[in-house]
């Protein structure tokens, strides 16, 4: 059969092992990293389970590009009343401390510095997605840029970064 004309459009390779290298979520995961899986594309997207407490992303950082978080319940259809976590996240230059303890959407501005970013209470597993608007995932942290362009692609962007899990 022959290829449609928009098959260069979808991308069904989400599914990612990554609790063979981190234990703290669940597995499988689900990632869209942006243009390296479809040509074009200005989003990179991470769905993940937390399902034990961890502190992730412990240095500031910002990206060129505006990112989101959504913290929610993993218990479907009610990700809402599912929701049993205390989350501390750091925002801006001061570093201002914010907890979260209910389903939360969170804007990140380009520039913007954010993170430690610390899942202190996990009562009950829950989805944390990351939206980042570039077509490859990148972060600046202490003036060094690093990168990632999804599995099977060259790690040389993110050599040397400091472990965060």
């Amino acid at each position: 059969m022959a290829e449609l004309k928009y098959s260069h459009l979808l991308f069904t390779g989400l599914k990612d092992e990554m609790h063979l290298a981190i234990d703290y979520i669940a597995s499988p995961s689900a990632y869209f990293r942006g243009a390296h899986q479809i040509p074009g594309a200005s989003i990179n997207m991470g769905w993940q389970v937390i399902a034990k407490p961890t502190f992730m992303e412990r240095a500031p950082h910002h990206h060129d590009c505006d990112e989101y978080f959504a913290f929610l319940g993993a218990q479907f259809p009610d990700v809402f009343s599912s929701f049993d976590a205390e989350i501390d996240l750091w925002l801006g230059p001061e570093r201002e401390k914010h907890l979260i303890t209910k389903p939360t959407f969170v804007y990140i501005p380009k520039g913007f510095l954010h993170t430690p970013l610390n899942f202190r209470v996990v009562n009950k597993p829950l989805v944390f997605q990351a939206i980042h608007l570039g077509p490859r995932f990148h972060k600046v942290m202490d003036g060094k840029e690093y990168w990632f362009e999804g599995p099977g692609r060259s790690m040389e962007g993110w050599k040397n970064h400091p472990i965060w899990w």
